[in-house]
C-alpha cells in the first residue's frame, strides 16, 4: 500500500515539479523539489512545516540533534528553527523528490479544540521530530499535490485536504509537539511569545532578561524552556535571524556586506564577516556570488 502511493507519488512529479530544484506550486504553502544529486548543505530557517521524501535521503541538523531519513519517514517542525539542510541521496536514475508544505497553525489550534486532549500522547518540547509515514498520510498529500495540476479546484479542495493533513500529523506519536507549540497553554506559548518578538526585533540588542520578562519567566527558567523548543541558545537563535537577514539583502536587494551588517544590527563589519564565514563557511562576498550563480 505504501510503496503504491509513493510510486504514485513520483509518478506524479514528472507532471508537477519537472525540473531541477525548487518548484512552488499554485497550492498555498506546497513545494516540491528534485535533485538529481547530492546537494550542499544550505543554512537558514526552517518554518513550521512537514518534509516528506519520496525517493533519496536528506538530513536536517539542529544544534546538537541530526535527522536523516528518506521515503519511510517525515520530518515535523513545528516553529520557525535554524537548521542545516541537503539532500544526501541523490542520481539522475534516482532523483531526490520531496515534499515541503508550510503548516498553518491557526488550523492546528482549530483541530486541537475538536480532539479529545487524552488522544494526545505526552512528548518532549523541542519544536522538530521525525515519525514513520503512513498510507494515510501518504493519500492525502497525493490529492494536495494532485490540485496543482487543477488550479480550478484549488480553492475549493485544498483547505479541507490541509486540514486533513494537519489531523494525521496531530495522531502521529510526534503530533503532541504541534499541538503543544501551536496552543495558548504552558511554557510553550511563553517561548512562542519570546520567538514571535525575536522575529520582528532580531536588529535590536536585547538582554536575556528582557526576552524572559517577555516570556513571563524567569532567566534561568527561561533560557532552559527555549533551548528545549529551539535546540539553540536565544543568543544563537538571534544571530542566525541576522545573518540569514543580511544574505538575503546582499542577494535579493543587492546591498552590499557592510549596508547589510549594519541594517542587521551589528555595529561592526569585520564582526559581522567573521560571524558570517564561521556560519556559512565562506566570506559573504564569495557566498553571495555563490547563491546568485546557482539561482
Amino acid at each position: 500500500m505504501i510503496e503504491h502511493l509513493q510510486q504514485t507519488l513520483a509518478n506524479g512529479f514528472d507532471r508537477w515539479a519537472p525540473n531541477e530544484g525548487a518548484t512552488l506550486t499554485q497550492v498555498p504553502g506546497l513545494a516540491l523539489h528534485r535533485h538529481v544529486s547530492p546537494t550542499a548543505p544550505h543554512i537558514g530557517m526552517m518554518e513550521a512545516s512537514l518534509s516528506l521524501v519520496i525517493s533519496g535521503r536528506k538530513r536536517v541538523v539542529l544544534g546538537s540533534n541530526t535527522y536523516d531519513y528518506g521515503r519511510t519517514h517525515f520530518l515535523l517542525t513545528s516553529v520557525d528553527l535554524p537548521v542545516t539542510a541537503w539532500v544526501t541521496q541523490a542520481s539522475a536514475s534516482e532523483p531526490y523528490l520531496g515534499i515541503l508544505l508550510k503548516i498553518d497553525l491557526s488550523l492546528v489550534r482549530s483541530l486541537i479544540s475538536e480532539i479529545t486532549q487524552e488522544r494526545l500522547s505526552q512528548a518532549p518540547l523541542l519544536g522538530i521530530a521525525s515519525s514513520t509515514v503512513t498510507p494515510h498520510l501518504l493519500e492525502a498529500l497525493f490529492r494536495l499535490c494532485r490540485l496543482a495540476e487543477r488550479p480550478d479546484e484549488i480553492d475549493l479542495f485544498a483547505q479541507p485536504i490541509r486540514r486533513e493533513i494537519i489531523y494525521r500529523l496531530i495522531m502521529s506519536p510526534v503530533g503532541t509537539r504541534l499541538a503543544l507549540l501551536a496552543s495558548m497553554e504552558g511554557a510553550s506559548s511563553s517561548i512562542i511569545r519570546a520567538l514571535e518578538w525575536l522575529k520582528q526585533h532580531f536588529r535590536e540588542r536585547q538582554s536575556i532578561s528582557h526576552l524572559a520578562d517577555i516570556a513571563h519567566m524567569g532567566v534561568s527558567t527561561f533560557h532552559r524552556h527555549f533551548k528545549q523548543v529551539t535546540g539553540v541558545s536565544p543568543v544563537q537563535y538571534r544571530k542566525r535571524l541576522q545573518l540569514n537577514e543580511a544574505r538575503r539583502l546582499m542577494i535579493v536587494a543587492g546591498l552590499d556586506a557592510a549596508s547589510s551588517a549594519y541594517d542587521v544590527g551589528y555595529e561592526s563589519p569585520a564582526q559581522f564577516s567573521r560571524e558570517y564565514r564561521r556560519e556559512f563557511g565562506q566570506s559573504p562576498i564569495s557566498s553571495v556570488i555563490g547563491l546568485r550563480q546557482s539561482m
